[in-house]
């Protein structure tokens, strides 16, 4: 990121001083130019766009095809929150899926690498609706950032997002997949409502006696490999699915 912004700086004392013709050259020679190397194309429109909305919203649609405009329309959505949120509602019905998937991955609260945006964290109303635009798209690079971008809500509002995979559970394998993933982090720490919503007895563990787990050695060496027994003792009626490899 800070190599990009060097290359931004630089960029500004090549291209005309006008945004809007130093934009038009940036959309041209975006094609050009791909991959995360190329981020310093739109943070370009981040930096010296700001005061010019409405083309710097038609060359991020073009830059995030080559590239990706996540980080560079953050510092849009906190300066201009009602047009550009409104601007990604639209983009959210693109036939171009790049674009599609910046209207959610823009819009994550807590981006990793990008700066937080505080008004979703505290209210993620403007991104739900995005997600609920996207939630059946059929694009797995589309799913992939609805997955992170409910997790991300999941860390400030988990009855939120509860409640959002409990209107979806069960319509379709992607969907599923997607909220799988979304809910991970609520997973991780046992929130009783999601693992209720994925089909887990909360009153289980309470059954299970006599646990043990004991590997193999004390000492762990890295890239090597050890071995861990575990014994659990259930009543015979309940399966027990330990997900370690294998048994049940």
């Amino acid at each position: 990121m800070e190599r990009r912004d060097v290359i931004t700086t630089q960029m500004h004392a090549q291209l005309p001083a006008s945004f809007s013709q130093a934009a038009a050259i940036l959309r041209q020679v975006g094609p050009n130019f791909i991959g995360l190397a190329a981020v310093c194309l739109p943070n370009y429109v981040a930096v010296y766009g700001l005061d010019h909305w409405q083309v710097a919203m038609t060359t991020l649609a073009v830059l995030t095809k080559y590239s990706s405009a996540e980080f560079a329309i953050r510092p849009f959505l906190k300066r201009y929150p009602i047009a550009t949120a409104q601007q990604m509602q639209a983009w959210a019905q693109s036939a171009d899926a790049d674009v599609r998937r910046l209207a959610s991955e823009g819009m994550r609260p807590r981006l990793p690498w990008g700066t937080r945006l505080p008004q979703y964290m505290a209210d993620p109303t403007p991104v739900l609706a995005v997600l609920h635009q996207l939630f059946f798209d059929k694009s797995d690079y589309v799913q992939k950032s609805v997955a992170n971008n409910l997790n991300d809500i999941s860390k400030d509002h988990p009855g939120v997002v509860i409640a959002f995979a409990q209107q979806y559970w069960s319509q379709a394998k992607s969907g599923d997949w997607i909220l799988r993933r979304g809910l991970r982090t609520l997973f991780k720490q046992g929130n009783p409502d999601m693992l209720a919503l994925l089909g887990y007895d909360i009153t289980a563990a309470e059954k299970v006696t006599d646990v043990t787990l004991q590997p193999e050695s004390d000492v762990a060496v890295i890239g090597g490999l050890t071995t861990v027994t575990y014994t659990v003792r259930a009543p015979e009626t309940m399966p027990v699915y330990l997900g370690l490899n294998g048994s049940s």
